[in-house]
């Protein structure tokens, strides 16, 4: 029998005392409890097994093969009193022994003996923190928080026998000893390292921690800068593991211990000291200094933030940053095998992120939008489903998925959204998820009904749970765009005030345990006129998100992109640049269920320039990813990126402008970003950009600049929209008053840039 790491033993999370059982002869338990914010609480005591009682189930040996027997095991058992008869027909060879069976397939287990003689035989089974179970197979180690939802007891003989044993278990709570809170199993991470490298330290905890979420105890890494400031950082629950390609799926193996970790990155070249506290809610307290850290380097932190001069659009570390990217919710999308005829990608994981985040990036990409949905990464769902533990701890392999996932993302200059919840999560209508919510009282949750996910004191701690935990795991972790709190809030069942003091406090939250400052934002469905204004108001909420789907029918005259885009910002009823916040579109193209081939496939090859020239913050994020990659449309992100390249749209006098342009065969959609001194613009064959199809040949264009232009020289570039290349150029003399530009033929669309010059 191999003795358990030391970190492993003190790592055993999440040890609910258990509830009163009784086991029978069919399998089943029955159990008396309550539940208390998700915890199972004791009602009773079991009582012990009676020395002279019949077995509470007979098993048929099934030797020379291994017979194994399970029996449904409460959360939370901490050691189990085991009665084996052995009859006088069993063969003198007979071992056996105890298993602990998790949720997902795990089995840790450990022999008790190998040869039993007739009569009974009682075993005391531990099962808390510091059992001595081995993984099958390994190198999983044990740990209470693995939530085994069954107790095997195993049988072996070389002999052939069907002998009829009989087997009984009672559970019971483990009893701890009372240990003097400390901090141990230190990992230190390096003494030097780069500005923006990450440091890691890795420990245990003496007594064994009860919240798998990180609330008790808490602990924190308090760090001192050069130049005296501090900052503190969460620790986390980690298990690594690898990632194992099956072919269709993804599967997750444990390759390593599970420990508690925290995690920072030096923004500033010099000496850092660190020092870990831990605090438990009994009182208790722990502390211990770590060798100090040197960074070198220029100061950065690599963290995407709303600009502080031109709060319009995103900076990082004061240069501006306009990102290009795909909506790639999630491995694979039903919706658009549906309404286009794409084909399922196969779930592969993080095999799959790896490929497409490639291809993006190779385009010109470098931003995508993930969601942590039951379905892809979320941290938490029911918990009968594989991988999840419902409210009572993280999902360990669906966090290394997202950590794999952010370090290749960095690797390809790639930075992700993280959408938080999807709207079917809290919606009982639209795409309904309502009925596996965890927070749902049908699954053992608090919640009647979808809208209490807003307003319950149960739903809204345990929300704060998960916050913490993201926070802690990957908060200084560039490739991290920014918090999104929903999918399309409005297709939810939250409605009015409630809503809204949701995200105000949910936006805090985010804030305050977020020491990096990167950005929150909701998002809204349909299109700009279905944001809620009091929530886009809220100083918490940083940037909007919304949808950009147009009447996209072929029997119908279709929605302009072009206008849907602009008047996102610049309606002059309900367009959000009185916000003064970053504004972006993460889904569109044409509508968001079927709709002609060519109006999907114009809108993505327009979205961007449309994007640009209105003073939207980021391209617009098409969601038909399938559709992209499959069809190979990758061209779009790089002829956007290639003209955007260099461009620096900040400024209190840089705005958008409607500019008129005229051809004799075409009607003509023109806008320009315009800052002193400098132009940059994009026109569009109007009939071609609401359509599709065949690109029309656009001659003997005019675009109207300006109607009182100061007299001067002015170098005028034209760009092929669809390539992203530059086509030619000119000098222009301006004498002053009206500024006409007059662009050479073009296919379907062009952009410019006029620039003054001395």
């Amino acid at each position: 029998m191999r003795r358990l790491l030391p970190i492993l033993i003190l790592c055993g999370l999440l040890t609910a005392v258990l509830s009163a059982v009784r086991w029978g002869s069919s399998g089943e338990g029955r159990t008396s409890q309550r539940r208390e914010t998700g915890v199972v609480r004791p009602v009773a005591e079991a009582p012990s097994p009676s020395p002279g009682k019949e077995p509470a189930a007979e098993v048929e040996l099934r030797a020379p093969l291994t017979t194994v027997f399970e029996q449904p095991m409460p959360v939370g058992t901490g050691r189990v009193a085991l009665d084996i008869t052995v009859p006088e027909s069993a063969p003198d060879d007979l071992g056996v022994g105890v298993c602990a069976i998790d949720r997902d397939g795990g089995w840790w287990q450990r022999p008790l003996a190998a040869r039993l003689a007739p009569g009974r035989h009682r075993f005391s089974v531990d099962l808390s923190a510091r059992a001595a179970l081995a993984a099958e197979p390994p190198p999983a180690e044990w740990a209470p928080l693995r939530r085994s939802a069954r107790l095997g007891v195993y049988l072996w003989s070389a002999t052939a026998s069907r002998a009829r044993i009989g087997i009984d278990a009672q559970p019971g709570p483990a009893v701890e000893p009372a240990t003097a809170p400390r901090l141990m199993a230190l990992q230190p991470g390096p003494s030097r390292l780069a500005v923006g490298e990450r440091y890691s330290v890795t420990l245990g905890l003496e007594p064994v921690p009860v919240d798998a979420w990180g609330d008790d105890p808490l602990v924190t890494l308090r760090i001192t800068e050069p130049g005296g400031t501090v900052r503190e950082v969460g620790a986390f629950l980690r298990e690594p593991m690898r990632s194992v390609d099956r072919g269709d799926r993804e599967d997750m193996r444990p390759s390593g211990p599970l420990h508690l970790a925290c995690r920072f990155r030096p923004r500033l070249p010099g000496r850092h000291t660190l020092e870990l506290r831990a605090l438990w809610s009994s009182g208790g307290s722990a502390r211990v200094e770590l060798p100090p850290v040197e960074a070198s380097g220029a100061p950065s932190t690599g963290i995407v933030r709303v600009d502080a001069v031109d709060p319009r659009f995103f900076s990082i570390d004061g240069e501006l940053w306009w990102p290009i990217g795909l909506n790639i919710n999630n491995t694979y999308d039903l919706r658009s095998k549906e309404v286009n005829g794409t084909k399922l990608t196969p779930a592969r994981g993080t095999l799959t992120y790896a490929a497409i985040l490639d291809r993006l990036a190779l385009s010109g990409g470098d931003a995508a939008e993930v969601w942590l949905s039951s379905w892809n990464l979320a941290p938490a769902w029911r918990e009968d489903w594989p991988g999840y533990h419902g409210l009572h701890a993280p999902s360990l392999a669906n966090a290394e998925r997202l950590d794999a996932i952010l370090d290749h993302a960095w690797s390809r200059g790639i930075r992700l959204k993280l959408v938080i919840n999807n709207h079917g999560q809290a919606s009982p209508s639209a795409d309904r998820e309502w009925k596996d919510n965890p927070l749902n009282r049908l699954n053992g949750g608090p919640c009647s009904d979808a809208t209490q996910v807003f307003v319950h004191p149960e739903a809204l701690a345990f929300q704060d749970r998960v916050r913490r935990y993201l926070v802690a795991r990957y908060a200084d972790h560039p490739a991290v765009w920014g918090w999104k709190l929903w999918s399309e809030i409005d297709l939810t069942a939250g409605r009015g005030e409630p809503l809204v003091r949701w995200h105000e406090q949910a936006a805090a939250r985010f804030h305050l345990l977020d020491p990096s400052g990167r950005p929150v934002c909701t998002h809204w469905a349909g299109d700009y006129r279905r944001v809620n204004p009091d929530i886009a108001a809220l100083p918490g909420i940083d940037y909007l998100c919304l949808d950009a789907y147009r009447r996209a029918r072929a029997d119908r005259d279709p929605a302009p992109l072009a206008d849907i885009l602009a008047g996102s910002l610049h309606d002059p009823v309900r367009g959000l640049s009185r916000f003064a916040k970053p504004v972006l579109v993460t889904e569109f193209g044409a509508s968001s269920g079927s709709s002609p081939e060519d109006f999907r496939a114009v809108d993505h090859l327009i979205g961007g320039w449309i994007g640009l020239v209105s003073g939207h913050a980021a391209a617009p994020m098409l969601w038909w990813w399938e559709w992209v990659d499959q069809g190979n449309r990758w061209a779009p992100f790089g002829a956007v990126r290639r003209f955007a390249d260099g461009e620096d749209l900040r400024g209190p006098e840089a705005r958008s402008l409607a500019l008129v342009a005229e051809a004799p065969s075409e009607k003509l959609w023109s806008r320009a970003w315009i800052r002193p001194g400098r132009a940059i613009g994009y026109v569009l064959a109007a009939g071609w950009g609401a359509r599709g199809g065949e690109m029309p040949l656009v001659e003997g264009a005019r675009i109207r600049l300006s109607d009182e232009g100061a007299a001067g020289s002015i170098a005028v570039e034209w760009w092929d929209a669809t390539s992203g290349g530059l086509i030619g150029g000119l000098r222009v003399n301006h004498p002053g008053g009206a500024l006409d530009l007059r662009p050479p033929p073009f296919r379907g669309h062009l952009g410019w840039k006029a620039v003054r010059r001395p």
